[in-house]
């Protein structure tokens, strides 16, 4: 983010909420600066005008941060995740695959609905849609063979590299969204470019019916 939207972000996070006036005395910038950030900052929906304050001439707007904003800050999910996965190892380590397969029947409760009505390729590329949603990168590629799904960002990396049972946990979770078996030929957590599953099972076929 370019470093004065940065700050303008940092110091409506702090106090809740500024006024034009307020951030260009914070900031040094003149009136215009400031609400030509203010205005991009709107347009990718990070900031909002909510509510007036009385000023000495008339009412000025106060922009605060959405909930959209909270993406920017510093996050301890993985540190957190990490801990608490090396906890259960430690503690009840016959119950971990329990867990996670648990977590797997959440992610597919909550994502099936969206392609279970779908066949051939429709279906695929619906998964894939969701892929990229959640952060996978994803890439979906007709081969001789069928089809092949590579996946470029892997959101667990931290956790998949330390724990292969989130690995499978994942793993589980694409099989039911493509509805196939997907044999991985490449992984990112084994230092690979990308992750590479081989669709077979029903995998479709844009050259005949499913």
């Amino acid at each position: 983010m370019h470093d004065t939207r940065q700050r303008i972000v940092d110091l409506l996070r702090l106090k809740g909420g500024h006024t034009i006036e307020s951030l260009c005395a914070a900031l040094g910038l003149s009136r215009t600066a400031v609400k030509s950030h203010l205005m991009a900052l709107r347009a990718d929906g990070l900031v909002e005008r909510r509510g007036l304050q009385a000023g000495s001439r008339r009412p000025s707007n106060v922009y605060e941060l959405t909930s959209a904003a909270d993406q920017l800050f510093p996050k301890a999910y993985d540190d957190f995740a990490a801990a608490l996965i090396e906890e259960i190892k430690r503690q009840r380590p016959d119950e971990l695959e329990d867990y996670l397969e648990r977590i797997a029947d959440r992610w597919i409760t909550r994502d099936l609905p969206r392609v279970e009505s779908l066949h051939g390729i429709q279906r695929l590329e619906k998964a894939k849609e969701i892929l990229a949603e959640r952060g996978f990168m994803p890439i979906l590629e007709e081969t001789p063979e069928g089809y092949e799904l590579r996946e470029h960002n892997c959101p667990l990396m931290r956790l998949t590299a330390a724990h292969t049972e989130v690995c499978n946990m994942v793993l589980r979770w694409l099989e039911a969204l493509f509805g196939a078996q997907l044999n991985r030929g490449r992984c990112l957590r084994l230092g690979d470019p990308f992750s590479a599953y081989a669709i077979t099972g029903n995998a479709p076929s844009s050259r005949g019916p499913a």
